[in-house]
Protein backbone atom coordinates (compact mmCIF):
# COMPACT_ATOMS: atom_id res chain seq x y z
CA UNK A 1 0.00 0.00 0.00
CA UNK A 2 2.61 2.47 0.80
CA UNK A 3 4.53 1.60 -2.93
CA UNK A 4 1.23 3.36 -4.73
CA UNK A 5 0.78 5.85 -2.18
CA UNK A 6 4.48 7.09 -2.92
CA UNK A 7 3.76 6.56 -6.43
CA UNK A 8 0.99 9.54 -6.14
CA UNK A 9 2.73 11.88 -4.07
CA UNK A 10 5.29 11.45 -6.41
CA UNK A 11 3.24 12.10 -9.57
CA UNK A 12 1.42 15.15 -7.56
CA UNK A 13 4.80 16.83 -6.61
CA UNK A 14 6.53 16.41 -10.00
CA UNK A 15 2.96 17.62 -11.54
CA UNK A 16 2.32 20.83 -9.29
CA UNK A 17 6.40 21.80 -9.98
CA UNK A 18 6.63 21.27 -13.29
CA UNK A 19 6.84 24.27 -16.26
CA UNK A 20 5.48 24.58 -19.53
CA UNK A 21 8.29 25.09 -21.66
CA UNK A 22 8.45 28.68 -23.57
CA UNK A 23 8.84 28.37 -26.92
CA UNK A 24 8.58 31.08 -30.01
CA UNK A 25 6.35 29.08 -32.29
CA UNK A 26 3.99 28.81 -29.47
CA UNK A 27 4.19 32.18 -28.44
CA UNK A 28 4.03 33.54 -32.23
CA UNK A 29 1.01 31.25 -32.44
CA UNK A 30 -0.82 32.83 -29.40
CA UNK A 31 -0.38 36.31 -30.74
CA UNK A 32 -1.60 35.51 -34.36
CA UNK A 33 -4.89 34.10 -32.52
CA UNK A 34 -5.45 37.01 -30.00
CA UNK A 35 -6.76 39.70 -32.34
CA UNK A 36 -9.89 39.48 -29.90
CA UNK A 37 -7.89 40.54 -26.64
CA UNK A 38 -4.40 42.05 -28.23
CA UNK A 39 -3.24 44.92 -26.49
CA UNK A 40 -0.55 46.80 -27.71
CA UNK A 41 1.77 49.49 -26.41
CA UNK A 42 3.83 51.93 -28.76
CA UNK A 43 6.26 53.21 -26.33
CA UNK A 44 9.45 55.66 -26.91
CA UNK A 45 11.55 54.72 -23.98
CA UNK A 46 13.47 57.32 -23.42
CA UNK A 47 10.66 59.96 -23.20
CA UNK A 48 7.57 60.08 -21.56
CA UNK A 49 5.37 59.34 -24.03
CA UNK A 50 3.78 56.39 -25.08
CA UNK A 51 0.15 55.19 -27.31
CA UNK A 52 -1.40 52.30 -25.75
CA UNK A 53 -4.09 50.51 -28.31
CA UNK A 54 -7.00 48.99 -25.95
CA UNK A 55 -9.79 46.55 -26.68
CA UNK A 56 -12.77 47.00 -25.95
CA UNK A 57 -13.13 45.25 -22.38
CA UNK A 58 -10.42 47.74 -21.01
CA UNK A 59 -11.32 51.47 -20.11
CA UNK A 60 -9.52 53.72 -21.61
CA UNK A 61 -8.69 57.73 -21.58
CA UNK A 62 -10.67 60.20 -23.60
CA UNK A 63 -7.94 61.72 -26.34
CA UNK A 64 -8.25 65.12 -26.70
CA UNK A 65 -5.71 67.59 -28.41
CA UNK A 66 -3.50 67.65 -25.38
CA UNK A 67 -3.63 64.24 -24.24
CA UNK A 68 -2.84 61.38 -26.26
CA UNK A 69 -2.37 57.84 -24.85
CA UNK A 70 -5.15 55.25 -25.12
CA UNK A 71 -7.01 53.86 -28.37
CA UNK A 72 -10.24 51.69 -28.77
CA UNK A 73 -9.59 48.70 -31.39
CA UNK A 74 -11.47 45.89 -32.00
CA UNK A 75 -10.53 42.48 -33.46
CA UNK A 76 -10.41 43.96 -37.29
CA UNK A 77 -7.72 46.07 -36.26
CA UNK A 78 -6.10 44.04 -34.17
CA UNK A 79 -5.60 41.48 -36.94
CA UNK A 80 -4.09 44.26 -39.26
CA UNK A 81 -1.95 45.17 -36.54
CA UNK A 82 -0.71 41.32 -37.00
CA UNK A 83 -0.66 41.76 -40.34
CA UNK A 84 1.32 44.69 -40.61
CA UNK A 85 3.90 43.17 -37.63
CA UNK A 86 4.47 39.92 -39.51
CA UNK A 87 4.84 41.86 -42.51
CA UNK A 88 7.85 43.80 -41.51
CA UNK A 89 9.01 40.30 -39.84
CA UNK A 90 8.80 42.40 -36.40
CA UNK A 91 7.34 39.16 -35.09
CA UNK A 92 10.73 37.16 -35.75
CA UNK A 93 12.31 38.01 -32.35
CA UNK A 94 10.34 38.47 -29.11
CA UNK A 95 11.72 39.18 -26.00
CA UNK A 96 10.55 38.46 -22.64
CA UNK A 97 10.86 41.08 -19.18
CA UNK A 98 13.31 38.98 -17.35
CA UNK A 99 14.57 39.74 -14.05
CA UNK A 100 16.47 43.10 -13.37
CA UNK A 101 14.75 44.70 -16.45
CA UNK A 102 17.02 42.08 -19.04
CA UNK A 103 14.54 41.20 -21.92
CA UNK A 104 16.02 38.18 -23.41
CA UNK A 105 15.10 36.83 -26.93
CA UNK A 106 12.84 33.54 -26.54
CA UNK A 107 14.33 31.93 -29.87
CA UNK A 108 17.77 32.86 -29.41
CA UNK A 109 20.51 34.03 -26.84
CA UNK A 110 19.77 38.16 -28.20
CA UNK A 111 19.48 40.92 -25.70
CA UNK A 112 18.65 44.19 -25.83
CA UNK A 113 19.00 47.24 -23.27
CA UNK A 114 15.64 49.43 -22.59
CA UNK A 115 16.97 52.73 -23.11
CA UNK A 116 18.96 52.18 -26.13
CA UNK A 117 15.77 51.37 -28.78
CA UNK A 118 14.09 53.91 -30.45
CA UNK A 119 10.64 52.24 -29.88
CA UNK A 120 9.04 49.36 -28.25
CA UNK A 121 6.10 47.74 -29.47
CA UNK A 122 4.67 45.72 -26.20
CA UNK A 123 2.30 43.40 -27.29
CA UNK A 124 -0.35 41.89 -24.23
CA UNK A 125 -2.08 38.93 -26.06
CA UNK A 126 -3.47 36.44 -23.37
CA UNK A 127 -5.76 35.81 -20.63
CA UNK A 128 -3.68 32.26 -19.60
CA UNK A 129 -1.19 33.68 -16.57
CA UNK A 130 0.14 30.14 -17.03
CA UNK A 131 2.19 31.09 -20.19
CA UNK A 132 3.65 33.56 -21.98
CA UNK A 133 1.43 36.81 -22.22
CA UNK A 134 3.23 39.68 -22.62
CA UNK A 135 6.49 40.26 -25.03
CA UNK A 136 8.39 43.43 -26.55
CA UNK A 137 9.61 43.68 -30.01
CA UNK A 138 12.56 46.61 -30.02
CA UNK A 139 13.29 48.70 -32.79
CA UNK A 140 16.45 50.06 -33.22
CA UNK A 141 16.57 51.90 -36.39
CA UNK A 142 14.71 55.11 -36.44
CA UNK A 143 13.42 55.19 -40.19
CA UNK A 144 12.07 51.73 -39.69
CA UNK A 145 9.93 53.07 -36.34
CA UNK A 146 8.56 55.73 -38.42
CA UNK A 147 7.30 53.47 -41.13
CA UNK A 148 5.74 51.48 -38.37
CA UNK A 149 4.01 53.94 -36.83
CA UNK A 150 2.81 55.69 -40.39
CA UNK A 151 1.73 51.91 -41.16
CA UNK A 152 -0.45 51.64 -37.60
CA UNK A 153 -1.86 55.32 -38.15
CA UNK A 154 -3.44 54.27 -41.32
CA UNK A 155 -5.64 51.67 -39.10
CA UNK A 156 -6.93 54.59 -36.55
CA UNK A 157 -8.12 57.64 -36.56
CA UNK A 158 -6.07 59.40 -33.93
CA UNK A 159 -3.43 61.28 -36.83
CA UNK A 160 -2.28 63.83 -34.06
CA UNK A 161 -1.55 60.77 -31.67
CA UNK A 162 0.40 59.32 -34.11
CA UNK A 163 2.03 62.75 -35.64
CA UNK A 164 3.27 63.34 -32.05
CA UNK A 165 4.62 59.86 -31.60
CA UNK A 166 6.67 60.34 -34.39
CA UNK A 167 8.20 63.82 -33.76
CA UNK A 168 9.11 62.29 -29.77
CA UNK A 169 11.20 59.65 -31.64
Amino acid sequence: MKFPINILFLFIFTFSFSQNEITYEKTLSDIKESSKILCTNLIIPNKDFSIGIFTEEWDVEDLTMEQCGDIKTDSIKNSKIIEILTSKKLLDKLYLNMENNEYESINSSDKFEWNKTNLIVELNFTHNWNGVNQVYIPINNKKQAKELIKSICKIFESDFCFKKLKRNL
